[in-house]
């Protein structure tokens, strides 16, 4: 599957763009991955946020790896909830 470019004009604060230019110079990235890459972190988060509501996750914030366990609820079965929200996200050309 090839993936596309678009164009897009953005309009940003000139002190916060002088300051991402310069973090883009200094890692040797263009402002466009920049600004790709949180893109594809929304589109995560949002994914993300949906397997954690459709396992009864929400507003779970471990503190340790043994808080994982402990407050997961017993019974859901995690591999369908991401299969579902993968040809979810599929079907709206994301994957």
């Amino acid at each position: 599957m090839s993936v596309g470019r678009r164009k897009l004009t953005l309009t940003v604060e000139e002190g916060l763009l002088d300051e991402v230019k310069k973090l883009a110079a200094v890692e040797g990235r263009s402002l466009s991955s920049i600004v790709e890459e949180y893109f594809e972190y929304v589109a995560f988060r949002r994914w993300a946020d949906s397997l954690g509501r459709g396992l009864g996750l929400e507003g779970l914030e471990p503190t340790s790896e043994l808080d994982v366990p402990r407050g997961r609820p017993k019974g859901l079965d995690a591999a369908k909830e991401v299969r579902e929200l993968r040809e979810e996200r599929l079907c709206f050309g994301h994957g």
